[in-house]
Order: C-alpha cells, then structure tokens, then sequence
C-alpha cells in the first residue's frame, strides 16, 4: 500500500501511464486523469475505468485553473509530454506540450498540500556524454543533441525553478529506456516482434548503440517510490535506470532466438544512424537507490518474454 492516498495523472493512456494508473487503482488511490478531449476518439479511455477523467480542450492555464478548482490531490505524476515519437518534431508544440503545460500544472497545483509533485524527464536530456563507458550521473551537463531532449530539458530547470518559488515538492525523475507490452508498436522491440514473427527481415542501424533498458513495471515501481520515501528531496533530480549495459544488436538477437527465428533476418547496418543518437546512453542509478527501497527486478530477457506472451498487441 502506498502511503498517499490520491493522485493527479497526466499522460494516463500513454505508455508508463496506462501501467501506472492501474496499478494506482489497485492500491485503492483515488486517481483522477487529465486527458486531451480527443482521447475519447481514440478509445484509449477505457484503460482509465476506475479513475475520474477530467477533459479538456487544451492544457493552457486558464483550462487547467478552472477544471481543478475545487479539486485536489496528495501527489501528482506528470508524465504527459510532446515529442517521445520521432514524427512529433514541431518545435511550437514541444515548448507547449512540454515547458508551458509543466508551468501550467505547476501553478494550477500551487495550493495543494502535495507530498510531491513528481515530473517525468528523459534521458534524451543528456545528449551526447562527455565520456562513453562511464554511467551517467545526474551531475552529468545537460547536452541535448535532439529537440525532444532539448524541451525536457528546459522544462526541467524551468519546472524546477517555478516550484522553488512556489514551494512545490518538485522532483524529477530522469527515465532511461522505458520498454514494455505497452509501448508503441514503432519502438525497437515491437517493431522486431512484429517483423520476426512474420518472419520477415527487419530493416535496422548497425546495432552498436548501448542502452540502459528498463521493463515498464519496474518503472512505475520508481515513480510509486519517488512519491512515497522520505528520504527523496523536493528540488531534485534522479536517474531511474537498470544502470545495466545493453547493445541493441544484443535485443535483436534475444528477440529472435526466444522467437526462435534466424538472426539472418536482421539487417544490421541497413539504416543509418540517426545524427542526434548518442551511441552511450546507460545511467547510474545509485542515488535513487539510496533514497529508496526500489531496485530494478525484471532483466531485458524476462521483460521481452513478457512481452512475447502479448505479442498480438502490436499487429
């Protein structure tokens, strides 16, 4: 059980959210969702039975001041943002989607009593690192070689600087590899399940890029932990990673031989590296750790079984 006993969620029917909010549910939080009003379009509502669902046009201040008046919440998790996909480059709508509804939520939240206010960052914050074969400590610059990681990151010392003066228990959590049954199907371990499955070759980048990977039910551990350990600071920011080393050419081929398929059908090397894709990107986690009882429990391996058994959600 956890020790708050309400929450606000944004980003509810996206990929950490959807595992979040049920899991929230379980432990009889009373959640309430902020949702784009186009999102009953999609469907994608029916995965927030249970929660209230508060939707509105947009998220500009004005609508979130007046859809929250009268409401409130012992914790928030933002994880609503613009730009995870790599079509979602319009530079307009990253500073709203990110910087702005940041701002936005914080003020419109001034006046609760949280416990903390929990914001979720990216690694794609870092960029490129100074040093490849070293984990990345939150100490680490912020260099953002791609647009996305750029609006996290300004949303991160802009949030954090907003809070300050506001006296929210603002923390941010930087995310690594977040993979999971609920992932978009375009994303690396779909997009080879899919392929493999049909037994097709599956068109990739020659494979050399390191990645911390973290299974989606250990993330939203994390985020349930940020919320509920003393020991975690307002005005903070933590890696939630596996701090595990993992080569995508080692996720290809563990996805083809628990499918049983030739690693023949890989084409490594018939895409080119994207020119904003750092080729290191695996954080240290110890200061997370330390602050809490969470560690990482499901390995890439299990966490691609896992997703083996529901491989029809993605086509």
């Amino acid at each position: 059980m956890t020790s708050f006993r309400s929450a606000l969620v944004t980003g509810g029917t996206g990929f950490i959210g959807s595992v979040l909010v049920p899991r929230l549910l379980a432990d009889r939080v009373s959640v309430i969702c902020l949702v784009r009003e186009r999102t009953r379009r999609s469907g994608a509502l029916a995965a927030l039975d249970g929660a209230r669902v508060i939707e509105l046009p947009s998220f500009s201040a004005a609508r979130l001041e007046a859809a929250l008046a009268g409401v409130s919440a012992d914790v928030v998790f933002h994880l609503a943002s613009y730009g995870v996909h790599q079509a979602d480059r319009d530079t307009a709508q990253l500073l709203e989607g990110n910087v702005s509804f940041l701002c936005n939520l914080l003020e419109a939240t001034s006046s609760w009593p949280l416990r903390r206010f929990i914001y979720s960052g990216s690694c794609a914050e870092y960029g490129f690192t100074v040093q490849e074969g070293i984990p990345i400590p939150e100490t680490h610059g912020l260099r953002p070689a791609s647009m996305y990681g750029a609006a996290k990151a300004v949303a991160f010392l802009t949030g954090r600087a907003l809070a300050g003066r506001l006296a929210t228990p603002f923390v941010a959590l930087r995310l690594f590899g977040a993979f999971g049954v609920h992932e978009a199907p375009l994303r690396l371990v779909p997009y080879l399940i899919r392929h493999l499955a049909q037994d097709q070759p599956v068109a990739l980048t020659p494979g050399d890029q390191v990645r911390d990977l973290l299974y989606e039910d250990d993330v939203v551990d994390a985020l349930i932990a940020a919320a509920d350990a003393d020991a975690v600071q307002g005005g903070e920011v933590y890696n939630v990673c596996s701090g595990r080393a993992t080569r995508v050419r080692e996720v290809g081929e563990m996805v083809a031989r628990a499918l049983g398929k030739p690693l023949g059908l890989l084409d490594w090397g018939a895409r080119p590296y994207r020119a904003d894709e750092p080729l290191w990107q695996v954080g240290d986690n110890r200061r997370f750790t330390a602050a809490t009882p969470w560690r990482p429990r499901i390995t890439v391996q299990a966490g691609i079984e896992r997703m083996l058994a529901t491989a029809g959600a993605w086509g």
